[in-house]
């Protein structure tokens, strides 16, 4: 069972939460969503993982001393993406940000 955590804790889960329009504290909430296409789903992680990459970005260019947090919840997006056989094969290039 996932842990629990507070959803505001969690990096980049307001923004999302905004778009997906329910209630989400960690990306496998999105892949375990049902009443979203499989498009959907993969759709809101792959912008929830853009959106950390480029905040990843933001505090490496401001040297803040960095936030492990960031890199957790970067993983569980991937993870739920690996879950949804949407495999960096099958995603766009990668740009500077990822």
């Amino acid at each position: 069972m996932p842990r629990s955590i507070d959803p505001s804790a969690a990096p980049g889960a307001a923004a999302i939460r905004a778009r997906a329009g329910f209630p989400l504290a960690r990306p496998q909430d999105i892949a375990d969503r049902e009443g979203l296409s499989h498009e959907q789903k993969i759709a809101l992680l792959e912008q929830w993982e853009e959106d950390l990459r480029e905040q990843m970005v933001a505090e490496e260019e401001a040297m803040p001393g960095g936030d492990a947090s960031f890199g957790e919840a970067l993983a569980e997006v991937l993870e739920s993406l690996k879950g949804l056989g949407a495999t960096e094969h099958t995603r766009p290039v990668p740009s500077k940000h990822g």
